[in-house]
This record gives C-alpha cells, sequence and structure tokens, in this order.
C-alpha cells in the first residue's frame, strides 16, 4: 500500500499494542491523528467495534488524504457502518474500504445505510464486504445501489447468506450496471443458474469498459490490463475504428451482396466466382465496370439506375463490414467464455483432485484411527478385566478381613473377660494373703509370749 502506516499485527509486539488500543479510546485517537496525512489507514483486527468505528468515521470524514481504509475483522455492527456511512457521504478522497470479516449485516439497517450512501458516490471502486452476514434483505439494498452506482468496479459479497432471493436482486440491479467487472459470490448460496447470469453480466461489462472513449476511465483501463479482456479492447475506440475502415476497405462482401454482381443485360461469366471467394479485388472491379456502364448511358433514367446500384453496392459492403465486425467480436466473447470455462473446468478438476487426495487422506487416516480405536479397546478390555479381578481380590481381602476383625474380636472379647477372671482371682488371691499375713502376725506373736513365757519357767 502507498504513503500508508500500518496497524495490522505482523508481530507479537504489534499485536499487543493492538489489543491495548482497542480497549482504550485515546490511544486510537493518537493513532488516528498520527496517521491524519496517510493514503492508507488499516486497523485490521483491531477489534474496536462500532465505539472505535465512530471515531474512525469522524476522522475519515473531513479527511482529503485517505484513500484506502481497512476495516477488517472488528465487529463492527449497524451502528458503526451507519455512522461510516454518514462519514463518507461527505468523504471525497476513499478509493477503496474494506469491511470484511464483520457482522454488518447482522442488523440489515446498517447495509441499508450503506448501500444509499454508495449509491451518489463518485470515489470508491473497491468495496470488500466477505463475511459479514449480510442476508437477502441486505443484499435488495446492494442491488438497488448497483442499479445507480458508476464507480464500483469491483465488489466482494463471498461468504454472505445472501440465498436465492438475494442473488435475483443483485442480479436486478446487475442488469443496469456497466461499470462493475468483478462481484465475487462464493459461498453466499446465490444459486448455479444466478451465478452463471452474473458471470455473462460480468464479462459483458469487461468487454465494454475497453470501448470507453475516456482513456482514463478506471472500467477500461482494468479491462486493458486483464489477461482475459484486454485482446478486446484492440487499443482502445481508436484502433477498432481503423480496424473497422480496413474491414470496410479490404473485407469481402459478406452475406448481404448475393445479387450485386447481377448487370441489366449482362450475363453471368462462366465459372463466376462464389462467395466465399469474393475478395476486395473483385468489389473494386465490380464498382468500376458498373461506373463504366453508367458513362456509356445516355438516358438519364438508366444513369440513376447505376447511380442507385452503385449505392446499393456501398450500402451492401458497409454492412458487410458491420457484420464481419460483429463476428470478430462474436468470435472474442465466445473465446473469451470458453477461456473462462477452461478456467473453470481446470479450477474445479483441480478442486476435485485436491478433495479426492483429501478424501483418501481422511480414509487412510480413519482406518489408522479404527486401527488405533481397535488396540485401544483391547487393551481397555484388558484394563478392564484386570480392573475386575483386582476388585474381585480387594473383595476377597475385604471379606477375609472382615473375617479375622471378628475372629479377633471374640479373642478379645475372651480374653478381657479372662483378665477380668483373673483380676477377681488376683483379688480374692491377695485378700487371703492379707488374711495369712495377719494369721502369720498373730502367730509370730503367740510364739514370742510362748518363748518368753519358756524361758521365764527355765530361769
Amino acid at each position: 500500500r502507498r504513503g500508508g502506516s500500518r496497524l495490522a499485527p505482523s508481530s507479537v509486539q504489534q499485536r499487543a499494542a493492538t489489543g491495548a488500543m482497542a480497549q482504550n479510546i485515546p490511544a486510537l485517537l493518537n493513532h488516528l491523528d498520527a496517521h491524519r496525512e496517510s493514503s492508507t489507514l488499516s486497523l485490521a483486527y483491531a477489534s474496536i467495534a462500532d465505539e472505535g468505528t465512530v471515531e474512525v468515521a469522524k476522522f475519515a470524514r473531513d479527511n482529503p488524504f485517505v484513500k484506502y481504509l481497512d476495516l477488517r475483522g472488528n465487529n463492527i455492527q449497524a451502528k458503526g457502518i451507519t455512522a461510516l456511512a454518514n462519514a463518507i457521504k461527505l468523504n471525497r478522497s476513499l478509493r477503496s474500504l474494506n469491511l470484511k470479516w464483520n457482522a454488518v449485516g447482522r442488523d440489515p439497517a446498517g447495509v441499508v445505510a450503506l448501500a444509499d450512501v454508495l449509491k451518489s458516490n463518485l470515489t470508491i471502486g473497491h468495496v470488500d464486504l466477505r463475511n459479514n452476514r449480510i442476508n437477502n434483505v441486505g443484499a435488495r439494498s446492494l442491488g438497488e445501489m448497483l442499479k445507480v452506482n458508476t464507480t464500483i468496479s469491483h465488489l466482494d459479497l463471498s461468504w454472505n447468506d445472501l440465498g436465492v432471493d438475494g442473488g435475483l436482486a443483485l442480479l436486478e440491479g446487475l442488469k443496469h450496471n456497466s461499470t462493475l467487472i468483478d462481484c465475487q459470490l462464493s459461498g453466499s448460496k446465490v444459486g448455479e443458474e444466478t451465478l452463471h447470469e452474473v458471470a455473462f453480466l460480468l464479462r459483458r461489462n469487461r468487454a465494454a469498459a475497453a470501448y470507453k472513449a475516456s482513456p482514463n476511465d478506471t472500467g477500461a483501463q482494468v479491462a486493458a490490463a486483464d489477461p482475459q479482456t484486454s485482446h478486446i479492447a484492440g487499443g482502445g475506440p481508436g484502433a477498432n475504428a481503423g480496424a473497422r475502415s480496413r474491414d470496410l476497405q479490404a473485407g469481402p462482401l459478406g452475406g448481404g451482396g448475393g445479387g450485386v454482381g447481377f448487370t441489366p443485360g449482362a450475363k453471368a461469366p462462366q465459372g463466376a466466382i462464389s462467395r466465399a471467394q469474393w475478395t476486395a479485388k473483385d468489389s473494386s472491379s465490380l464498382m468500376l465496370r458498373l461506373m463504366m456502364k453508367e458513362r456509356e448511358q445516355v438516358l438519364p433514367e438508366d444513369k440513376l439506375f447505376y447511380q442507385q446500384v452503385a449505392e446499393h453496392i456501398d450500402k451492401l459492403l458497409l454492412e458487410s463490414g458491420k457484420h464481419k465486425q460483429g463476428r470478430t467480436d462474436g468470435e472474442e466473447r465466445e473465446k473469451l467464455s470458453t477461456t473462462g470455462f477452461v478456467e473453470r473446468e481446470q479450477r474445479y478438476t483441480k478442486e476435485i483432485r485436491q478433495t479426492e487426495e483429501a478424501l483418501q487422506k481422511a480414509i487412510f487416516d480413519k482406518e489408522k484411527l479404527q486401527k488405533d480405536m481397535a488396540n485401544k479397546t483391547v487393551e481397555l478390555k484388558r484394563l478392564n478385566e484386570g480392573n475386575a479381578e483386582a476388585i474381585r481380590e480387594s473383595v476377597a481381602l475385604q471379606e477375609q478381613a472382615t473375617a479375622e476383625e471378628q475372629q479377633l474380636r471374640k479373642e478379645l472379647r475372651e480374653i478381657i473377660q479372662s483378665k477380668r477372671d483373673l483380676q477377681d482371682k488376683l483379688a480374692l488371691s491377695q485378700k487371703d494373703l492379707e488374711l495369712l499375713n495377719q494369721e502369720n502376725e498373730r502367730l509370730r506373736h503367740h510364739v514370742k509370749a510362748f518363748q518368753r513365757d519358756v524361758n521365764e519357767i527355765l530361769t
């Protein structure tokens, strides 16, 4: 792009800056002010939405420098596009408007506003509305716009939900349009017949653009630059006029001169040439003979007759030249149409081959995935069996542990009971021991008393 600055992300840092600007309207205003004299303003994928678009509209309204405006991928809806349409109404410098990957058609009011402005716009030649959710209502507005617009040469409406009705509305507008030479409708569901009709009308416009009188006309320049239509231009109207003049001087007599060679009172020469063999020399010879016959006549009626015959022959020669030019133009149009069909056939063949290759790859991937799925299924089955076995073992272990726990609880109860019994016996034994100790103590005192008595008796 010429003389402009791009804000579209080309690196991680630029994407980060663009995202920050989308969240900061003052940053957007600073960016617009910094590029006020640029011919290209690109805010592609900057996520400015309707609020940012309103600011861009204010910027473009009075800006005499901006020619190329790129607002793709910004989620612009009816509010934003209406503000932009009002700005376009006052702008006289815009040449290209890129609005693809937005939501302009979500509310048909936005498309209606844009179409109304483009009806009278005299500068914009390229409009890109790809993937904007435009339906048949928006298509009708665009069709009405095409009826009166005289500057748009390229219009892209691919991947919109136009439908058959929308396609017919566009076709009706294109029938009254002579400047649109490229209209993309891929994925818009307008119908095969409508696509063929649109293609025919676009070929008509491209061929007609080559014959326009103004050498600076955009359509003529594009048609002359297009390899499919440059041979139709033939160097412009002057060159075609010269070619027609040469055809009139040197061309064959054509289909209208079947009886031109007849002269009253004269017989057809033996071995008379056929119309297919008629040449410019034969035409000149015939005219010379008529002039000589006219001079030989004495009566005015005869002279007038030969004059009328000569004038009639001149008219026939002129008609034959026109017919030849028409035939040449028809052959060129047929060649152009055939070239288009061949290119489409080649493109379709290539797409079919690519689709078949993709299908084969998809089938191979499917088979591979099926094998992987079968292996995974076997592995899953094995894991499920192992899991079930582990569950069974776990249940058996739990049952065994429960039984052991119950057995241990029973043994513990028995031990506790035995402990209690032993404790009771121990208490009884301790009580008996105390009694025995008391009895021993009593007997010890008794023995001591007995010994003392014995000692006293002995002494």
